[in-house]
């Protein structure tokens, strides 16, 4: 599973930094702290946001802060709430996008983000949906 993380994290950083304006990346960092709740989240959550940084010419380490902070605030609240919900997924992907939209200036937050939570909900269920299945 962790290589397969890497993975869609890898194809996330190129589809974010080339074609689009998602944070994809995003999405795959809460999904993953979603699913492995634990430590190993938060140097994946660096080196992406470097990686991403260099990709989308912006300085270096921004996306990094942003990255950790959201990732130390899900498993920070994952014994306050039931993280691995639907509902979840959706409130923190689209908070955690329209808050990225705006910081780094991009256009059409709301909607983004918006789009954002769906595409992290649709994400979520099918990965739990294989998970399941595969048990």
């Amino acid at each position: 599973m962790f290589i397969f993380l890497l993975i869609f994290l890898f194809m996330s950083i190129f589809l974010e930094g080339t074609v689009t304006t998602m944070p994809l990346v995003l999405i795959t960092l809460i999904l993953a702290s979603i699913y492995f709740r634990d430590w190993r989240v938060f140097p994946l959550a660096f080196f992406s946001g470097m990686v991403l940084d260099i990709f989308t010419f912006r300085i270096g380490g921004s996306s990094s802060i942003f990255f950790l902070c959201c990732v130390f605030l899900i498993l920070l609240y994952q014994r306050k709430y039931e993280i691995q919900t639907v509902y979840f997924v959706a409130v923190a992907s689209f908070i955690a996008a329209f808050l990225y939209l705006l910081l780094f200036g991009y256009d059409d937050s709301l909607l983004q983000a918006l789009a954002s939570a769906i595409t992290g909900v649709v994400i979520f269920t099918l990965l739990q949906y294989v998970l399941r299945k595969k048990h």
